[in-house]
């Protein structure tokens, strides 16, 4: 039987997914590599799932991730939560299946963003999906629709739109709305390159509606023929980035060489953090329940084996606490797919709006997620009380508190500055008329996107308009991170304001 709410995609002309092979769905296994969680799925089992996600028409986005993801990841939280809380990050390069093999969590294929592009065109014109492609440039734009529809007749490329080039935080986002909103799109391909591409989807995907995005990088340049892909012996030996690199050889010799070196070095340390090592148990007795969270323990070895096997339960909100607490005490031993089920646990605890805690990891357990660049987003805690203020500051959720002092507005944030925070915050700032400056206090903020970025340029103009000033202080290191790398001229102190 049919979902009856569901909203059927324009001229779909197939038999549709029913409710009960929906619930069925079997997720796929997660293996955290070089910090990045890969879902183990190959190109069919992909197309499946944007079927699924089509049908469903809750908005989601698949991210295609390879080796300069990881690298570049590793120095953008930003970015690194973003593939954390994708509904897929698909496998884009041969040297990270060779890196699944070598940590025994192997990934069965690679889908490559520039494979996907043409079989999701095809899928596309069996389906009667409406596609519209975003960014490139109008003449590759151009090409590309014009090739893609001559090969599979039927395909329905409802709009494309190349947008004026500038900087994420430049883009003209309202206009682009109003393009990909008037040709309602089932899927929105979008090749503004990694990582503005990434970014701008995780800001703009919820409001757009669109059911599946995905950021599809050059993928639009090699269907208008712009590039060659390399010969498909150089795609499977591993060798298709020195074909790209002859192609392109000022634009792409630093970046190889900075992926190159970082692959190595991260390589060896989670091989070297993840070897079989004698980890003793926590020998301490904790009694962390309380009632804003769900306490799971896991026990003994947290590899491979004991996923498959059942053994370890997925840390998930459960009766209505968003906060999850993850004892890991009595852990011995973690692997690429242990982590990657700690993963999916804290992607469902951010989707309820809670966090995810590690409480008393052993060194085996702490070693690993610290070269990992994880601890950055889940937080570590080694008492209950400690565990449950770490949950309050990491929640999803925005928690602003505002209030008038003499000329100016002070606000103190915890929790996330993201899309649907920034909301609540300007409108609470916007409702103190008498106050020129604002003053920020983020010493509580675990964590900021270019959403909130956006929102922080506009209390800025606020507070300008006014006659006033923005002043930022406290600002954690994460929260550094992303206003580093946005290039932003905006006045920050890492001390808090006084009370």
């Amino acid at each position: 039987m049919r979902n009856p709410t569901a909203v059927v995609p324009l001229g779909v002309p197939f038999p549709l997914p029913t409710t009960k092979e929906q619930m069925n769905r079997i997720e796929p296994k997660t293996v955290v590599l070089l910090g990045i969680p890969f879902h183990d799925v190959t190109m069919d089992e992909t197309l499946a799932e944007i079927d699924r996600i089509v049908f469903e028409r809750t908005p989601r986005y698949i991210v295609t991730a390879n080796l300069d993801f990881a690298a570049q990841a590793s120095r953008d939280v930003e970015l690194q939560r973003i593939l954390l809380d994708a509904h897929l990050v698909l496998c884009d390069g041969t040297p990270l299946v060779w890196t699944s093999r070598w940590l025994k969590a192997p990934l069965r294929e690679r889908v490559a963003g520039s494979d996907l592009t043409p079989r999701l065109a095809a899928h596309a014109a069996e389906r009667g999906y409406r596609l519209f492609f975003l960014g490139s440039n109008e003449a590759i734009l151009a090409q590309a629709k014009a090739k893609l529809e001559a090969e599979y007749p039927g395909l329905n490329i409802c709009g494309v739109y190349a947008p004026p080039y500038a900087r994420l935080l430049d883009l003209d986002c309202a206009v682009i709305a109003e393009h990909i909103r008037a040709a309602r799109p089932d899927i929105l391909l979008v090749a503004l390159g990694a990582p503005k591409q990434e970014k701008w989807i995780s800001m703009h995907y919820r409001d757009l509606q669109v059911p599946c995005s995905i950021g599809i990088g050059a993928s639009l340049d090699f269907v208008a023929g712009k590039y060659s892909r390399a010969p498909v012996w150089m795609q499977r030996s591993g060798l298709e980035w020195v074909y790209r690199l002859i192609q392109e050889p000022r634009r792409l010799l630093s970046r190889y060489a900075f992926d190159l070196n970082f692959f190595a070095r991260a390589l060896a340390a989670q091989a070297w953090y993840q070897r079989e090592r004698s980890g003793a148990k926590l020998e301490i007795e904790l009694a962390p329940e309380a009632a804003e969270l769900a306490v799971y323990r896991w026990s003994g070895r947290a590899d491979a084996a004991a996923v498959v096997a059942g053994r370890l339960p997925v840390p998930e909100p459960v009766g209505g606490q968003a906060h999850v607490l993850l004892d890991l005490a009595g852990v011995t031993f973690i692997d690429s797919t242990g982590l990657g089920l700690m993963l999916k646990g804290f992607k469902k605890c951010k989707k309820a709006g809670g966090a995810l805690v590690l409480l008393c990891p052993g060194k085996v357990v702490l070693d690993l997620v610290a070269t990992l660049n994880l601890t950055r987003l889940l937080p570590v805690a080694w008492t209950p009380d400690k565990a449950r203020e770490a949950a309050r500051m990491a929640s999803a959720e925005l928690h602003p508190e505002c209030q008038a002092r003499g000329g100016a507005v002070l606000v103190r944030c915890r929790g996330e500055l993201t899309a649907s925070g920034a909301v609540r915050l300007l409108e609470l700032v916007e409702k103190e008329c008498g106050s020129k400056d604002v003053r920020l206090d983020l010493a509580e903020l675990h964590f900021i996107d270019s959403a909130g970025l956006q929102c922080l340029l506009r209390l800025r103009k606020i507070a300008e308009e006014r006659g006033g000033g923005l002043t930022i202080a406290g600002a954690n290191e994460n929260v550094r991170n992303v206003l580093a790398l946005a290039k932003l001229d905006l006045p920050l102190d890492v001390t808090p304001l006084a009370a």
